[in-house]
């Protein structure tokens, strides 16, 4: 059987579709890029740094999943998490810094946790849809505060970083909700 789509329309979609995921993985080469160019920055300031790049970025409320953690989690390299560990033991990060990008409804995102005692500098590069941050950006906003987990793609937990300002995460919530599903 032949399938016929009026006007070429799925030659369409499927040239879109090429287009959208071609651009995604350039927003994503360039948000590592910047992530390393912040960390070169701060480590001729004199910090240690460790950057990540997660595998899996994931918006979780406190209803999501077998546990009450919520905020965004994500699944970094096993061979990166015993040198997060490391760091993540030395203190508290106390200070963060968010930069972040949206594009065709996807978050491009890179944490700055900075221990300015310790002098460390932790930056976290993810994705995630917006359309499945909604919920989060609600329970966020609602609390007052955020949560960034980061975990072995076994599930082990490594450490999670509580953030007073949920603002620096969602400056434009209304942004957000506009992907909602």
């Amino acid at each position: 059987m032949v399938r016929i789509e009026p006007n070429g329309s799925g030659a369409d979609d499927a040239r879109r579709r090429a287009e959208t995921v071609s651009q995604s993985q350039a927003a994503l080469q360039q948000t590592i890029a910047d992530m390393n160019a912040m960390a070169a920055d701060r480590e001729e300031a004199g910090y240690g740094t460790l950057t990540v790049t997660a595998g899996d970025t994931t918006p979780k409320t406190p209803n999501t999943g077998d546990s009450e953690e919520w905020g965004l989690s994500y699944v970094i390299p096993g061979d990166i998490g015993d040198e997060f560990v490391t760091l993540y033991d030395r203190g508290d990060f106390n200070e963060i810094g968010v930069y972040q990008a949206d594009s065709d409804g996807i978050r491009f995102i890179v944490t700055e946790c900075l221990n300015h005692d310790e002098q460390i500098a932790v930056f976290i590069a993810g994705t995630f849809q917006l359309m499945h941050a909604a919920p989060l950006v609600r329970t966020a906003l609602d609390r007052g505060h955020m949560y960034t987990h980061l975990k072995k793609v076994d599930g082990t937990q490594l450490g999670s970083i509580d953030h007073d300002d949920p603002d620096v995460f969602f400056p434009n919530p209304e942004s957000v909700h506009a992907y909602e599903y």
